[in-house]
């Protein structure tokens, strides 16, 4: 179906293709995907754009936010799909070449996918490319944001990098939609009855590891060697190694990871606290007096503990904090039951070379991804001198760990959007097979964690343990209290991948693919589901209908008493880092209940973690007698007898 539009001089050309599916497979897919799609749309006067350009990846994704943000509709009857943009190039019609004589694209011609939700069926589809065409003949295309740097052109813009930063990221809030769910609002008639905070400490300086602080340090200790001799130095972008130096250690909390468990606990406060508090408007923080104090749990780390007294702060406010919480900091020895460090617990995972990774695989995707880059940075060392690829990582790495510590770092200005892309993927990889389902004990690390997380929402105490949990302090009142409003676990971010992998959410499932530049549709990024400050939280909604209509609209409510606080139908939401999870995908299918906006009854949520309690088998991965050849193939986060 192809059809053209004039306006204001402008013409506007539709080509859809329709896309169905019959029942069955509708009910099997995930997605269903239209066929690409062709359309040409205004620019506005300013953009600039010559004509023949193609924009490269940045760009598309403005042009795809514009189109994205015209895909909203008040009729909540008529589904919302998501947009992919594969391609956008600047055009002109010959009239208006000769008219203005000169090679400015007054339009764009895209190609671009819809993705409905499975749910979506033929008259859904329908209905939604009937309304597109109302929506799109009115949308100009604003490219005034337009990136002049290419995705492998070298670039020191920090909001376009740090979006790759991978696990070592500052906080930032993802989109809603992140992770595929699409209806994202609380149905009315439904009310926040209970939050669990399950958050990695705030920003670090580097680990002790390989591939981070010692590679730092190796690269610092070259540098120095190398300026010391006075007739090798370093020119052009690489001139400022001539005065650098290393100016911290490894592993403490830096004070921006303070401030940033600090403003944690704030936004904790604004967004649940409010609500499950009953506070009026114009109360600032939390003050209650006459309750029973809170009990907040960290491991005992000491970044862990610092990062929990500052989020309290946040939340509590700046006065006699500590008369309204305790906190429980429980050991990370090894051999402790600790549901917050579930890898403390597993014997197998302490023996020396019980599970043999392939241990050039990192270091050869490094040396694939960045050699270039160490060649391009090389011509400004002295000829008697020569950068590697790690030498590269260490200042990617720098280049991050500098800017949360001091604000800014010349190594941000070395590399192109793609070397970042590749850094992202390069610390995915590495997590997937170091906390998730490529390593043997993905789902026992974080198996406690779940145990404990259906304890608190049904209400009883842990009496036996056959995980990571600790019984003793489970069974008591004192040390695992029942019934508060939330619960604050402050952790790693290794382990809330761990978590996220016992759960057994499928949606993460697949391993990020190491094409390079990296897809960008990976599911698995280490940006989005770990950053420093990180934090998974698990929503207990109370709603007055057991199938409430699904809303895109937010809404937030002051008082409980306002939005059905005792009702009885129960359901179980959760939230990465302000994205919401889409529970429908957990193994086993007790979540895909026809809902799209992430809600699962909590008794069908329950039902689906007995099963994935006894996927993670952590009795046999633990503390089994057996062995595991080189290499092995791991693709479930556990193994089977």
């Amino acid at each position: 179906m192809r059809q053209s539009y004039h306006l204001l001089n402008f013409t506007i050309i539709f080509s859809f293709t329709l896309l169905y599916l019959t029942d069955q497979h509708l009910a099997r897919s995930h997605r269903i995907i239209s066929k690409p799609q062709i359309i040409e749309l205004p620019l506005s006067p300013n953009s600039n754009l010559l004509v023949g350009s193609v924009l490269d990846a940045s760009n598309r994704l403005i042009v795809q936010n514009q189109m994205k943000a015209a895909l909203i509709f008040r009729d909540k009857t008529i589904t919302s799909p998501a947009i992919h943009v594969f391609e956008a190039i600047g055009t002109i019609s010959e009239r208006e070449k000769q008219q203005h004589n000169n090679f400015i694209a007054t339009r764009l011609s895209i190609i671009y996918k819809l993705m409905f939700n499975r749910f979506c069926n033929k008259k859904c589809q329908i209905r939604t490319f009937i309304s597109i065409h109302v929506k799109f003949l009115s949308l100009i295309i604003s490219l005034d944001n337009m990136s002049n740097i290419g995705d492998d052109e070298v670039t020191d813009n920090i909001k376009d990098i740090s979006q790759y930063w991978g696990y070592i990221r500052p906080y930032v809030d993802n989109e809603l939609t992140d992770f595929g769910v699409m209806n994202t609002g609380l149905p009315h008639g439904c009310h926040i009855e209970q939050a669990h905070v399950l958050q990695r400490h705030g920003s670090r300086y580097p680990e002790d590891s390989e591939y981070d602080g010692l590679n730092s340090n190796r690269f610092a200790a070259k540098i120095n060697e190398i300026v010391a001799i006075n007739d090798l130095k370093y020119t052009g972008p690489l001139s400022f190694l001539n005065t650098w130096s290393l100016r911290f250690g490894l592993k403490s909390l830096m004070p921006s990871g303070i401030t940033m468990a600090y403003q944690s606990g704030v936004d904790f406060w604004n967004k649940y606290g409010r609500v499950l508090y009953n506070a009026s408007p114009s109360q600032p923080y939390y003050s209650e007096t006459e309750r029973r104090k809170l009990l907040f749990r960290t491991s005992e780390n000491d970044r862990d503990y610092e990062s929990v007294i500052a989020w309290a702060k946040g939340f509590f406010g700046p006065y006699n904090t500590t008369d309204k919480y305790s906190i429980l900091s429980i050991s990370q020895e090894h051999g402790s039951n600790n549901t917050l460090f579930g890898r403390s617990v597993c014997r197998n995972e302490r023996i020396p070379n019980f599970f043999y990774s392939n241990s050039t695989e990192t270091a050869d995707f490094y040396n694939a991804t960045l050699s270039s880059a160490a060649a391009r940075l090389s011509v400004y060392a002295s000829s008697n001198t020569n950068l590697t690829h790690l030498d590269a990582l260490a200042m990617q790495s720098l280049c991050v760990y500098e800017y949360m510590a001091f604000g800014s770092s010349h190594f941000c200005s070395l590399f192109t959007l793609n070397e970042w892309r590749n850094f992202e993927l390069a610390s995915s990889l590495e997590l997937y097979k170091i906390a998730s389902f490529r390593w043997f004990a993905g789902r026992a690390r974080g198996i406690g964690y779940v145990e404990e997380l259906i304890a608190r929402l049904t209400n009883r105490f842990i009496t036996t343990s056959h995980s990571s949990v600790n019984s003793t302090l489970d069974s008591s009142s004192e040390t695992f209290p029942l019934h508060q409003p939330f619960y604050m676990d402050m952790s790693h971010g290794n382990h809330i991948l761990s978590v996220l992998t016992a759960l057994s959410i499928d949606y993460f499932h697949e391993k990020p693919s190491q094409i390079f530049p990296p897809l960008i549709n990976q599911r698995f990024r280490s940006s989005l589901m770990s950053p420093f400050g990180g934090q998974l939280i698990t929503e207990k909604i109370s709603c007055m209908s057991s199938t409430p209509l699904e809303t895109n609209s937010i809404h937030t409510k002051s008082s409980s008493s306002q939005n059905s606080y005792s009702t009885k139908y129960k359901f179980v939401r959760m939230k990465l880092n302000n994205a919401i999870l889409p529970l429908d995908t957990i193994r086993n299918g007790f979540c895909s209940v026809g809902r799209r906006d992430g809600l699962c009854p909590m008794n069908n949520f329950l039902a689906s973690q007995v099963e994935s309690i006894k996927m993670a088998n952590l009795e046999f991965v633990c503390f089994g007698n057996y062995t595991l050849g080189p290499n092995p193939v791991i693709t479930d986060g556990t193994v089977l007898p």
